[in-house]
């Protein structure tokens, strides 16, 4: 688990970046030596998490100061949901299949076949990984839209 335990919303993703023994999340600059360790990926993934719970429109300010601190974390290849969490966003096909999740039994978001997909009786959501052309900007602001948040810029 990298992230607050006690996170109301949980990411879940595959596979897990690189982290010094002394890296912590409560760090000052937590999410700045993530990306500097992992490169532009990790950069990538972590700037489509903020997009996703911002509440306010500065994404950027938001994940290099608060992410994974407050409400946030990811667990990787888990396969089981995290109890603590009230919100489970499943990144890509392989978190689902861990996790044992059968897409049939998930709603789609839109009618215009986004990959983006709700339980119906749960606040679990199906995504794409979190990669800018598997989830761009407007699927970004579909799932927003499903949680609540207002559209980003």
């Amino acid at each position: 688990m990298i992230g607050t335990q006690q996170a109301s919303t949980c990411f879940y993703l595959p596979t897990p970046p690189e982290l010094t023994e002394k890296w912590s999340h409560l760090d000052v600059d937590a999410t700045q030596a993530l990306i500097e360790l992992n490169g532009n990926h990790w950069r990538k993934v972590l700037t489509i998490m903020a997009k996703i719970v911002v509440k306010e429109q500065d994404w950027r300010q938001y994940r290099d100061r608060h992410l994974l601190k407050q409400g946030e974390s990811i667990a990787i290849g888990a396969n089981n949901l995290c109890r603590e969490a009230q919100l489970h966003i499943i990144c890509g096909k392989k978190s689902a299949d861990d996790l044992n999740l059968d897409s049939a039994e998930f709603v789609p978001l839109d009618m215009q076949g986004t990959s983006l997909l709700k339980h119906p009786n749960k606040d679990i959501y199906l995504c794409p990984y979190l990669d800018y052309r598997q989830f761009p900007n407007i699927q970004i602001n579909l799932l927003r839209q499903a949680l609540g948040l207002a559209p980003l810029n």
